[in-house]
């Protein structure tokens, strides 16, 4: 699912590391497709504190912001 929205960071939300450290990022599921968000890695937040969303973990979060903007 493409949307005309241009992502940027403010659509991410740091939550708190992995169990290694890692730092995690989740972004709303109507933002981003499925195939996409899961080519960079990314899983559906199972959590019930944020609600439904993408989350995945990213050192380089403008680097997969790129990837999310340009892919179908």
């Amino acid at each position: 699912m493409k949307t005309s929205l241009e992502l940027t960071a403010e659509n991410f939300t740091r939550i708190t590391n992995d169990t290694n450290g890692n730092p995690r990022y989740y972004l709303p599921i109507y933002l981003a497709g499925e195939s996409a968000v899961r080519k960079i890695g990314g899983a559906k937040y199972r959590g019930k504190k944020y609600g439904p969303r993408w989350v995945f973990q990213s050192y380089a979060l403008q680097g997969e912001i790129d990837y999310l903007n340009t892919s179908a």
